[in-house]
């Protein structure tokens, strides 16, 4: 963590003007963000306001702030004029949640929905056929301007412009907003209250982003607003790794900002993460010159592809096993990735809940609980339930189960929701019943009990036709726990999307790829779809193995073999052979 290298040193000691970082994957953006944030707050002498550290990421902010405290010896989160936090946070609290009701002409605070409340069911827009959810319109600031579009499964339909502000300022006076429509309303309480931004400036003089790739347009619109005003912008990321591009992060900010005026441009070349193998393959896919940072170790390692069938995933298994065990993995250390979570699930052995609504909501926190032993997933499923099943005007209950310093009633809530979910006997039933016969029975009884308690202790009043929101449509005489059949052993391994583990650094990965993904990784990052297999490769530190369709071989296999894959067949051969010499560091 203390450590720099020469080149990490010089970014840190730049002088306190705006910088961008372009780095490598694996070349240590964590460490020298951190750097870079206690040694401007040093220079500062606590003086000039808050200096902001953002990312994009839960798991990303709690790394920086572990490493920030125990750099600077600090141990509570707003010591020494620092902030770290998420860019959405950051603008939730400074700008939507105490400024933003002024604009949207509401009564509260606003508040962010969840999608599933009963009430958003008065809010829709019209596409000229059809109507669809408030919750599923999406707002992205292109050119300039807003666009509209309602998302519905894997397709979208355009909305007008004007049809769509109207809906949205109608919802607006209720002081509810979805993710995408926060960052409308939060350029929208600009434009209208140009004094936040003064405010702000003097507040946040410096303000220092990590994973710059994943700036979206709103976000990349409300940064250059502050940059206008005299905030002190600096950008750190890898645009190789931008894999949110569906949501308006394409990158172009992070590369296009260092060729800004009174910009100091950077980068970092060193991989620390990576054995040479798996650098000299990340090398040939992006068309960079990185060098890895470490030497090839005794055991096993590398970057390998082999074959698999779809019928036969404990043969894949298997191999990946003995190559574990061979580089001295375990598989608690070793993480299965796939591209989509539908392909997560079939790996899992994973079936789809059963139910339809409020009552499917429950039956996913039910399998997640008693097959997956995911806590924190149940819980989110219960909560998005109960939130269902309440009165309209407990709208706003949904952004506030996530919120520390919630009312007294909000964590009394919280407390009774988590007990029922946790406890199979009297709360939440076991996965192991039959779902239309037993389950759901029980379900409907100890429901009701939990909103009874909820009403009487908490002051959350029950809604209307709560017999009707806990149907059981769409459930079988089977047990909801029924499921296809897992590998063998796969529940040793982790099992993710690329998305799920980007920016981790992880012994031993095995990325399953269809065709398509095959094909889109080696057509290099270039596209999204590139990307996300390059980052796949790159979340690995001694060994990767890209598994392909075993009828897809003969089309990929010189190709494969030319961007330095090596076969896993030939893994006796690979152990003892030298690895090539990647460039020194520039």
């Amino acid at each position: 963590m203390f450590a720099l290298s020469s080149k990490q040193k010089e970014i840190v000691g730049l002088p306190l003007a705006p910088i961008c970082v372009t780095a490598c994957a694996g070349s240590g953006k964590t460490r020298t963000a951190v750097h870079r944030l206690c040694e401007v707050r040093r220079r500062l002498e606590d003086r000039h306001g808050i200096i902001a550290l953002l990312s994009f990421s839960n798991v990303a902010v709690d790394t920086f702030r572990k490493d920030y405290f125990a750099l600077a010896g600090v141990r509570t989160r707003g010591s020494a004029g620092v902030e770290i936090d998420t860019m959405d946070a950051f603008i939730t609290g400074n700008i939507l949640r105490p400024h933003a009701h002024r604009t949207m002409g509401a009564p509260r605070t606003p508040y962010l929905v969840q999608g599933r409340e009963p009430f958003l069911r008065h809010y829709t827009v019209w596409d000229g056929e059809k109507r669809h959810g408030i919750a599923q319109l999406n707002a992205r600031f292109v050119n300039g301007a807003f666009d509209f579009a309602a998302s519905f499964g894997k397709g979208s339909r355009h909305i007008p412009v004007g049809e769509a502000e109207k809906q949205i300022a109608k919802f607006g006076k209720t002081g509810g907003y979805t993710h995408s429509l926060g960052r409308y309303w939060t350029l929208k309480t600009l434009a209208d209250q140009p004094f936040l931004l003064r405010a702000l400036a003097r507040r946040y003089p410096h303000i220092l982003i990590d994973e710059a790739q994943d700036i979206g347009t709103e976000h990349q619109a409300i940064l250059e607003l502050l940059k206008q005003h005299g905030v002190q912008i600096s950008l750190i990321g890898d645009v190789n790794q931008g894999i949110y591009e569906f949501s308006g992060a394409n990158g172009n900010f992070l590369s296009g900002y260092g060729l800004t005026p009174g910009v100091e441009r950077r980068g970092l070349t060193r991989n620390f993460r990576s054995v040479p193998a798996i650098v000299t393959v990340a090398n040939r896919l992006s068309g960079r010159d990185d060098c890895a940072d470490r030497k090839k170790p005794e055991l096993v390692s590398g970057a390998y592809f082999t074959t698999y069938k779809s019928t036969k995933k404990d043969d894949l298994l298997a191999k990946f096993d003995k190559l574990l065990a061979q580089g001295g993995v375990t598989a608690d250390h070793a993480a299965i990735l796939c591209r989509g979570s539908d392909f997560v699930a079939e790996w899992r052995g994973k079936a789809e809940a059963q139910g339809e609504g409020t009552v499917r909501a429950f039956a996913k926190a039910c399998l997640e609980r008693d097959k997956h032993a995911d806590y924190h997933n149940a819980f989110r499923h219960v909560c998005a339930g109960v939130i269902a099943l309440l009165a309209d005007e407990h709208s706003a209950l949904a952004s506030l189960v996530s919120v520390i310093s919630a009312p007294p009633e909000i964590r009394r809530a919280k407390r009774l929701i988590w007990s029922f979910m946790r406890d199979a006997t009297a709360g939440l039933p076991a996965c192991t019943l039959s779902a239309k016969s037993a389950w759901h029975p029980a379900l409907v009884s100890r429901v009701k009990a939990l909103l009874a308690r909820l009403d009487s202790e908490c002051g959350l009043k029950t809604g209307d036709n709560i017999g009707q929101r806990l149907a059981k449509r769409k459930l079988t005489a089977d047990p909801l726990s029924l499921e296809t059949s897992a590998p063998k052993g796969v529940e040793r391994c982790r099992i993710s999307t690329v998305h799920q583990v980007k920016g981790e650094s992880i012994p031993a990965v095995m990325y399953v790829a269809k065709r398509k993904n095959v094909r889109d990784l080696l057509d290099g990052t270039a596209s999204e779809e590139g990307r996300i297999g390059y980052v796949a490769l790159t979340r690995a530190c001694d060994l990767f193995v890209l598994a392909i369709p075993e009828v897809d071989l003969a089309t990929f296999e010189a190709e494969l073999l030319d961007k330095g894959l090596m076969r896993l067949t030939d893994i006796e051969e690979c152990a003892v052979s030298d690895v090539a010499v990647t460039p020194a560091e520039k």
